[in-house]
């Protein structure tokens, strides 16, 4: 019977692989390895998974930091519905699949690769740009509110772009708790992507982020050249379903894409405006509220 084995890697999307009957796998940092996994706690080879016949087994190949089955050291151990392992202090998840569903992912695949390739971005001035980058990143990610900041010359954050945001959701304190992942964004000039914000140490455990109720969110940084000219943010209040690695290579395509965009019209002197739909008051507020908690120790 085949099964899917899900990697939760740090602030990227999960790692989800299907594993069918008569397969060897070695998992391992090597790019050798049969799963390559680019993390620093994962040895070069960490583990054996192999099906023998009647069963998934599972066994760590003296690695640094160790494999474990249910907190239980893997030797050879056999793997059932809903084990939860650990490759080094990196969290997975075992779970046997019918033909069925194996179907039915392979589907869903093919369906999510569809729809990033249906997704261009639309040439035009920089501020119509960036509020289709958005409701475009909207809908990839299938979050339901979100903002754009760009990064002037003059380092101070501007808000050019809001999409579901209500005057009463800027207004709430708490929904500062999400610049948190601005603030990482900015300081790593990586993305962060969390299905389960709940499951992020440094993030899920903020008051503001548990009282306001963001579950899932995506923050990716626009970049050109290697300098960071801005931040596209996206959250829901409800648990999002996993973004697959196409997903947000797409959405890190078009952040670059919306880059140099930016980087041109800078350069021929426009200036970084908000889009017409993000003008008044609310931009305002949001503007207040981010620069409030970026300036927050």
């Amino acid at each position: 019977m085949p099964a899917r084995l899900t990697l939760h890697l740090p602030h990227r999307p999960a790692r989800v692989l299907v594993i069918r009957e008569g397969e060897t796998l070695i998992l391992g940092r090597d790019p050798g390895c049969d799963l390559f996994i680019d993390e620093g706690r994962v040895s070069k080879r960490h583990a054996e998974l192999r099906w023998t016949g009647a069963a998934w087994t599972l066994e760590d190949l003296g690695s640094k930091n160790g494999t474990t089955v249910n907190g239980e050291p893997a030797r050879r151990t056999e793997l059932r519905e809903g084990d939860v392992i650990s490759f080094g202090g990196l969290a997975g998840l075992f779970e046997r699949l019918t033909h069925a569903q194996v179907a039915a992912l392979e589907s869903e695949r093919r369906a999510s690769a569809e729809a990033a390739a249906r997704i261009r971005m639309p040439e035009g001035p920089a501020p119509d740009l960036l509020l289709c980058f958005l409701e475009a990143a909207r809908e990839l990610t299938r979050t339901e509110r979100g903002f754009v900041l760009v990064v002037p010359a003059d380092g101070k954050l501007r808000v050019v772009a809001t999409a579901g945001l209500s005057p009463e959701v800027v207004r709430d304190e708490r929904f500062s708790g999400s610049v948190g992942a601005v603030r990482q964004v900015l300081e790593t000039r990586a993305s962060v992507v969390l299905s389960d914000v709940r499951t992020d140490p440094r993030l899920g455990r903020r008051p503001s982020v548990v009282s306001s109720g963001i579950a899932s969110l995506a923050c990716v940084p626009i970049r050109h050249e290697g300098t960071v000219l801005g931040v596209i943010y996206v959250d829901s209040q409800k648990l999002g379903p996993t973004l697959s690695e196409l997903e947000l290579e797409t959405l890190e395509n078009m952040a670059e894409h919306v880059g140099a965009i930016l980087a041109a019209a800078r350069a021929a002197g426009q200036e970084d405006r908000p889009s017409p739909a993000a003008e008044g008051a609310l931009v305002a507020e949001l503007q207040q509220r981010i620069e409030r908690v970026l300036q927050a120790p």
